[in-house]
C-alpha cells in the first residue's frame, strides 16, 4: 500500500517540480525557497478548494438531452471558459495574492512571473493527484498519464499563470490596473481554448494539435519573458 501511495504522490508532484526547477532558472536573483514552497502549497490548497466548487457548478450547469443546440453551446462555453478556465486562473492568482503580494522580496518584474508560475504548478500538482487517485493503482498507467500531463496540463497551468504574471508586472510598472484584467481575459481565453483541444484529444490529430498549440504558446511566453527581464527593478509594494 505504501508503494502505491508513494507512486501516486511521485507521479502527481514530479511533473510540477521538474517544470518549477526549470522556470526558477529564469530568475537571475533566486527567490527565497521558503516563499517558493509557500506559494506552491497555497496553489495546491486552492486547487483542492476549486475541485469541490467546480464539481458542483459543472453538475448544476450540465446540459440536458432536451436542450436546444444554442443552449448546449452556451452551456459548453460556460463550462470550458468560465467554470474551468476563468475560475482556475482566479484561484491561482489568489494563491499569489494571499502569500507574497506584499512581501518585500517581490521587488523585480520577473519575480511576479516566477511566483505566479509557482502557484500554477502547485495547482497542477494537486490536480494531477486527484486525477491519478481516480485511476486503477497501476504504476504503468499512472506513469503514462503523468508523462502526458507533464507536457500538456501541467505546462499549460505554468504558462497561463506566468502570462498573467507578465500582465501583472506591466500593470505595476504602468500603474494601470486595467492591464491586469486584460491579462485575465487573455489567459482565460487561452485556457479555454486548451480545454476545447484537450476534450478532442482522442480524435484524429487531436493530441498533435494540442501539443502544437502549447508549442506556440511556449514560444510566445518566452518572448515576453525576455522583455520582462529588461524592465528595471520596481517597488511593487507601492502599487
Amino acid at each position: 500500500m505504501f508503494v502505491v501511495y508513494f507512486s501516486l504522490f511521485s507521479f502527481a508532484v514530479f511533473p510540477s517540480i521538474i517544470w518549477l526547477l526549470y522556470f526558477l532558472r529564469q530568475d537571475a536573483h533566486p527567490e527565497p525557497k521558503h516563499l517558493i514552497a509557500r506559494v506552491f502549497i497555497f496553489g495546491a490548497l486552492f486547487a483542492f478548494l476549486g475541485y469541490f466548487l467546480q464539481k458542483e457548478l459543472v453538475l448544476f450547469f450540465s446540459p440536458q438531452s432536451t436542450e436546444t443546440q444554442t443552449t448546449l453551446l452556451l452551456l459548453l462555453f460556460f463550462q470550458r471558459f468560465i467554470f474551468v478556465a476563468f475560475f482556475e486562473e482566479i484561484l491561482k492568482y489568489l494563491a499569489f495574492f494571499f502569500t507574497v503580494r506584499k512581501n518585500s522580496e517581490l521587488d523585480e518584474p520577473i519575480d511576479v512571473v516566477i511566483y505566479m508560475i509557482t502557484a500554477g504548478l502547485g495547482f497542477a500538482a494537486l490536480e494531477n493527484f486527484l486525477l491519478l487517485s481516480s485511476l486503477e493503482p497501476s504504476s504503468l498507467e499512472m506513469a503514462k498519464i503523468s508523462a502526458i500531463r507533464f507536457i500538456s496540463a501541467t505546462l499549460l497551468h505554468a504558462l497561463s499563470s506566468g502570462l498573467l504574471g507578465i500582465f501583472m508586472a506591466y500593470s505595476y510598472k504602468c500603474s494601470a490596473r486595467k492591464i491586469f484584467f486584460y491579462g485575465l481575459l487573455v489567459v482565460t481565453l487561452i485556457h479555454g481554448i486548451y480545454n476545447i483541444f484537450a476534450s478532442r484529444i482522442s480524435t484524429d490529430y487531436g493530441l498533435a494539435i494540442l501539443f502544437l498549440f502549447l508549442f506556440f504558446l511556449t514560444i510566445g511566453f518566452f518572448f515576453f519573458v525576455k522583455k520582462i527581464k529588461k524592465m528595471k527593478s520596481i517597488c511593487l509594494l507601492s502599487k
